[in-house]
């Protein structure tokens, strides 16, 4: 399948495996849907653990293979549907494990657009507008209007009190929707603070009902102009996402 899987090697009698077992549950508590994970009983899959024998340190003994476990690979899919490997060799917490699946995704890659500034309602009426609004008046206008009459993409807002390049969640968000709609993204730094020096993002955020973060804000209506703050405006689609 085209999912990433994170992928743990381990013998049932190995203490250091007992060990790691909370922590791949805290692993398997935020990782998915980015990824899957799973686990590889050695003594019962001699053939699988030989497949990634490049990545996972075993010896052969008389009777049985013995590995340095827990063992921990990633497999991707690349751009050429060919599979990736990558095993993980830093210290066996939690954190750590996840912080280098982050990196190590093909959705690291993926770039999300910011809407910043002081003036947050009015970057986001400018991304709400559809490609043929922003065109010049008369003909030019008309002509862009027939050609993206039925085109435009519903747009997606990601509102987060942290930067959403920390959001390996996000990050699978836009990879996977990419072809459906247009998604960008707004840090509300602080959070959804009250108090009259909350930032410009925070206000917005405020007027468009969000009460929690992060949320998805769905519009699948493309806004000619105006803002999206107008009267007769009708609200976003408010999705609320996990942290991660």
């Amino acid at each position: 399948s085209g999912e990433s899987w994170l992928v743990q090697f381990y013998h049932d009698w190995s203490e250091p495996c007992k060990d790691f077992a909370p922590r791949w549950e805290a692993l398997a508590a935020k990782l998915p849907p980015m990824v899957r994970l799973g686990r590889v009983n050695v003594d019962q899959n001699f053939g699988l653990v030989q497949r990634y024998r490049s990545f996972v340190r075993c010896r052969q003994t008389v009777l049985s293979v013995e590995c340095t476990v827990p063992a921990l690979v990633l497999v991707t899919r690349g751009d050429g549907e060919e599979l990736h490997a990558e095993s993980y060799r830093g210290s066996l917490s939690a954190e750590a494990v996840y912080e280098w699946v982050k990196r190590s995704l093909p959705e690291s890659r993926t770039r999300i657009s910011k809407l910043k500034g002081p003036r947050a309602a009015e970057a986001l009426a400018s991304f709400l507008q559809p490609a043929w609004a922003k065109a010049t008046a008369g003909r030019r206008r008309a002509a862009a209007l027939e050609r993206g009459r039925g085109t435009e993409l519903p747009r997606a807002v990601i509102f987060s009190s942290r930067p959403i390049a920390d959001s390996i969640f996000a990050r699978h968000l836009a990879t996977r929707l990419s072809p459906l709609l247009s998604l960008s993204s707004m840090h509300v730094d602080g959070g959804l603070s009250s108090s009259p020096e909350a930032s410009p993002e925070a206000r917005l955020a405020h007027s468009l009902g969000l009460r929690s973060l992060p949320v998805v804000a769905l519009w699948t209506e493309p806004e000619e102009e105006g803002s999206p703050l107008d009267k007769g405006r009708s609200p976003p689609l408010l999705l609320e996402i996990s942290e991660r």
